[in-house]
């Protein structure tokens, strides 16, 4: 019975699918990359797994269950936009963009794939069910959109919010104990942001099957999980935060999707974005605009779907979170706004996240080889 409900369910999804894509206009993916190894910034020295040569692939690389799982991303991508798309590529449909971490680059490769395997004309060889798809990137230092944790003065910004009293008194109060402990084990100082970092290596190393230390067992998963997910809470905190880490490329979707509605977009055939990336901006993203309440680090190949659509001649967008916990991804909406939310009124409520150049200050070298280290 179970799976007759799942199959109807799958079914009425479809439908909902193929109505939906008669109105749609343009495409906006925000995705986090695959299952990977821990970078080295997120384990310590005394670790008995510490060694690069405990990881196949080397810190912080794709592993095969990570291919998987952004290959089924672009399949899932291809079964949601089929009609949308068309079956064969072509460089004015899809625009790429990835951070400029070897993970993500592997990603967006491998959901490009699944997405748009060779069909028509586009079979070049008999023996690959592949082809070459481009894509983009910026610098760290210079990717406002999709780093500004290295392009921005973050850290300066995140570091105000740490001190004020109410949130200096409630990281004391509820990680004082585990801030000692990883302290004691680790040698590492305790605060919020290494309790970010180490939780990856902890989850990382569990997930790929090497057995934790004894004394974790007192803060792994709880409270250094939770310590994890508050650092999304304290990074979009206040107006600026919210500018620096979600709103520039809010800012760049909202451009596009006005060149779109206007005629202006270049090339006019454009369908899609894609944006390969990080956990933190998949969350970022969600709780700048309150449009989902975060309350676990975003998974694998989860992802933001920004959909444009004219509906009876209004243009609007429409939210999903794909998070792999459902068959399919779960509609958003902003607080004031229903699930087709119009252009303008869209507009109206995030304006004072949409920042401008100047919002983005250059950060400090350290800070960005820091982020550059922890950012998962």
């Amino acid at each position: 019975m179970k799976h007759a409900v799942t199959v109807v369910l799958w079914l009425g999804g479809l439908i909902n699918l193929a109505l939906a894509a008669s109105t749609l206009q343009l495409v906006h993916v925000l995705f986090r990359h695959g299952d990977r190894n821990p970078d080295s910034g997120s384990l310590w020295p005394s670790n008995p797994f510490y060694n690069e040569s405990f990881y196949r692939e080397g810190y912080g690389q794709l592993t095969n269950a990570g291919k998987r799982t952004e290959y089924r991303l672009g399949q899932l991508l291809r079964l949601r936009y089929n009609s949308f798309l068309g079956s064969e590529w072509n460089i004015n449909t899809l625009d790429v963009r990835t951070t400029d971490y070897n993970r993500t680059k592997m990603s967006v490769e491998l959901v490009l794939a699944g997405l748009y395997p060779p069909r028509g004309q586009d079979v070049w060889t008999p023996f690959l069910n592949w082809q070459p798809i481009p894509y983009n990137y910026f610098p760290s230092s210079e990717d406002k959109e999709l780093f500004s944790l290295g392009a921005c003065n973050t850290f300066v910004e995140m570091y105000k919010v740490l001190s004020e009293e109410n949130i200096a008194n409630y990281i004391q109060s509820r990680y004082s104990e585990l801030f000692d402990i990883l302290y004691q084990n680790t040698g590492v100082t305790g605060s919020l942001w290494n309790c970010y970092a180490l939780y990856f290596g902890l989850l990382v190393q569990e997930q790929l099957g090497f057995p934790l230390q004894e004394w974790t067992k007192a803060i792994y998963p709880e409270p250094i999980h939770s310590a994890a997910v508050d650092n999304y809470y304290i990074l979009t905190n206040n107006t600026i935060l919210r500018q620096i880490t979600a709103g520039y490329l809010l800012r760049k979707i909202l451009n596009d999707s006005a060149s779109k509605i206007n005629g202006t977009l270049s090339p006019s055939s454009r369908k899609v974005f894609l944006y390969s990336a990080h956990e933190f901006n998949v969350a970022t993203f969600l709780l700048s605009l309150e449009a989902y309440k975060i309350t676990d680090v975003p998974p694998y190949g989860s992802h933001v779907l920004v959909e444009l659509h004219k509906i009876r001649g209004v243009y609007g967008f429409r939210l999903f979170y794909g998070n792999y916990e459902r068959v399919l991804p779960i509609p958003l909406k902003l607080p004031n706004c229903n699930y087709f939310c119009p252009f303008d009124d869209f507009v109206a409520q995030v304006q004072k996240i949409i920042p401008d150049d100047a919002a983005c200050t250059a950060s400090d070298s350290i800070f960005k080889s820091m982020f550059k280290i922890f950012i998962s």
